[in-house]
């Protein structure tokens, strides 16, 4: 800690680094801190109401709580005798929380996290680990886009952005178009998904089928490059990442609701700038 002068001669305490992580550590020590934490971040707790949601002793909830507010975190109202988080102890929470989640997405999968395009990202990546990995990365290709397919059948929306072309979903999307329980759809394709959409005849004929029975577009495509497939199927989203040869895939699926709001808030981007796949096939495609 140190001290210093501000402009009008006052002198202010100025906490260091060291401070920082110090504060961190005190925190991390302690399971029923973040426990008091977590249940304030809810609303206003009485002591008896934490101390049945942390299961500790009165003697250890009057210290920890001493402690909280001594900290700024916590604050008593004296008069409902209620106790409530901080605007500081609220920030201290939310980061303190994203940071366990990071940390259980990356040691749950380490190998998954190192190849996620975190950077396209707008929600922290901690929010993954209410997710559920459900398609790990093994020996048999299809496995990714089975699982996405699969939901695509039971689905009632589907918004969709495809960087790594696979047909199972669009087999789903046809199958149940059959049957008359097709989903509200819209897919917009990366260039090399594009691509193959278009100069495959029997997926270029699969997808001109599905659009005649809906009288639509559907199906977009745009120039540049999605660094991951992004399924957001009802309220769930479905990231699909590659791996580095681009054989086999990792799915997570995850419904949490900054995640939910990344995804349909970029599909809405793409989709604005995108263009009609239908526009692109030429005369002897046609």
């Amino acid at each position: 800690m140190m001290s210093s002068t501000d402009s009008s001669g006052e002198r202010v305490t100025v906490r260091s680094s060291d401070d920082a992580v110090e504060a961190v550590a005190f925190l991390a020590r302690s399971e029923h801190r973040v426990r008091v934490l977590e249940l304030l971040s809810d609303g206003s707790r009485t002591r008896d109401e934490l101390k049945v949601g942390t299961s500790v002793t009165r003697v250890t909830l009057s210290r920890i709580l001493r402690d909280l507010e001594e900290r700024g975190w916590v604050r008593r109202n004296h008069e409902t005798s209620e106790y409530c988080l901080t605007a500081y102890g609220k920030l201290v929470y939310e980061d303190f929380s994203q940071l366990l989640g990071t940390m259980s997405v990356g040691q749950s999968h380490p190998d998954l996290v190192e190849r996620l395009p975190t950077e396209w990202f707008d929600f922290n990546i901690g929010v993954l680990a209410e997710g559920e990995r459900v398609v790990s990365e093994n020996a048999d290709p299809m496995a990714a886009p089975r699982a996405v397919a699969n939901a695509v059948r039971r689905a009632s929306s589907v918004r969709a952005l495809v960087g790594s072309f696979t047909s199972l979903p669009m087999h789903a999307h046809a199958e149940a178009t059959r049957q008359g329980t097709d989903p509200d759809a819209k897919v917009v394709y990366d260039s090399e998904a594009a691509a193959v959409a278009l100069d495959n005849p029997d997926i270029r004929t699969r997808w001109q089928n599905i659009e005649s029975e809906h009288g639509e577009a559907i199906y977009y495509s745009v120039e540049e490059r999605f660094p991951c497939n992004v399924d957001l199927i009802d309220d769930e989203v479905y990231l699909s990442v590659g791996d580095e040869h681009g054989r086999t895939f990792d799915v997570i699926r995850c419904g949490h609701p900054a995640v939910v709001t990344w995804a349909r808030e970029l599909f809405e981007r793409k989709r604005t700038h995108a263009t009609p796949l239908r526009k692109r096939v030429t005369a002897d495609d046609a």
